[in-house]
């Protein structure tokens, strides 16, 4: 990696950002930015209006849970961890306003505290002079949630596959039992490290891994949030119409598909009517359990625990 070209990538897309400013990821999920071997996946996301750039399966999966959360107004990826002072991410967002956030400490100094090498770049200026400089480390998803009646706050969740992932670097590779630990260590102060820089502000880090989620609200996840920003080109008093024939029949235990079908045969563009269903189970209007597969041609499953309960954890910020 040319660590000075990709200093003056993030630094030039991040560190200046102000709320109102469009967010801009440290690294795109573009070959060239990525990691070698990295799942990249751009996202558009309609809640936020922009593609977000994730870099691995389980940041995607992670994402698409983050902004089912009705509470999570926005989500930074690939966000900069600023290795000087800086001012806590949320200060100047309006939401914000008149609340007393506290400042990041910068990783140096944390780096500093706990005995970790500091990741650097030399830059040369213009005069030939030649410096070695702090290199920024990046952050997986930055959740900045704003919950109905508080203040807003965020959360930061660092993302792996494997619970097992977080104990090491390069966990699968062939490698002798010095190399591993010399890993497992650098994998915890790595760890640390953000962990302590994010408390400085009061922000709470989450580990969050692949394995913690059940597979089937994976596929549920991935299923709904596919339709969440189609344009559905119908009359209004239709698809409010078509809304209540459908809670009616999630209410009684009957598939959804054949009132889609019966709208579609009156009204043309069922996959209109198809892509309606889903978008009001991703905006939570119809109270289906996505611990169960999303088939519209049976009955919804409604008697199961809601997620953003079953993973609230996940979402909670520092104890006050």
């Amino acid at each position: 990696m040319d660590l000075k070209k990709s200093l003056l990538r993030i630094t030039g897309r991040q560190g200046c950002f102000e709320w109102g400013d469009n967010y801009l990821a440290g690294i795109y999920a573009v070959p060239g930015e990525a990691p070698k071997g990295s799942r990249i996946c751009r996202l558009n996301s309609r809640k936020l209006g922009r593609a977000l750039h994730l870099l691995s399966t389980p940041e995607r999966i992670f994402a698409q849970l983050a902004l089912y959360n009705p509470d999570v107004f926005e989500l930074h990826e690939q966000k900069i961890l600023s290795p000087i002072p800086e001012v806590h991410p949320l200060q100047g967002n309006p939401l914000a306003a008149g609340l007393k956030l506290l400042p990041v400490k910068g990783t140096s100094l944390v780096a500093e505290e706990i005995g970790l090498k500091h990741a650097t770049a030399v830059m040369t200026y213009d005069d030939g002079r030649r410096e070695r400089v702090p290199h920024p480390y990046l952050g997986d998803l930055l959740l900045y949630i704003h919950p109905q009646g508080s203040a807003p706050y965020a959360v930061n969740w660092t993302v792996k596959l494997s619970a097992m992932d977080f104990d090491e670097i390069a966990r699968g590779s062939l490698k002798s039992l010095a190399k591993q630990k010399e890993n497992r260590e650098k994998a915890r102060l790595r760890h640390v490290l953000e962990e302590v820089y994010y408390h400085s502000a009061g922000i709470r880090t989450v580990r969050v891994s692949r394995d913690m989620l059940d597979p089937v609200l994976v596929a549920n996840l991935d299923l709904l949030y596919g339709y969440h920003d189609r344009e559905i080109s119908l009359e209004s008093n239709v698809l409010e119409d078509f809304s209540h024939d459908i809670e009616d029949c999630v209410a009684h235990g009957r598939p959804v598909a054949s009132v889609a079908l019966m709208y579609g045969q009156r009204w043309g563009r069922r996959d209109l009517f198809l892509t309606k269903i889903y978008k009001d189970i991703w905006e939570r209007k119809l109270p289906v359990s996505l611990f169960d597969p999303v088939l519209i041609d049976h009955p919804l499953v409604t008697d199961a625990p809601d997620v953003l309960q079953v993973y609230s954890s996940l979402f909670a910020g520092l104890p006050e």
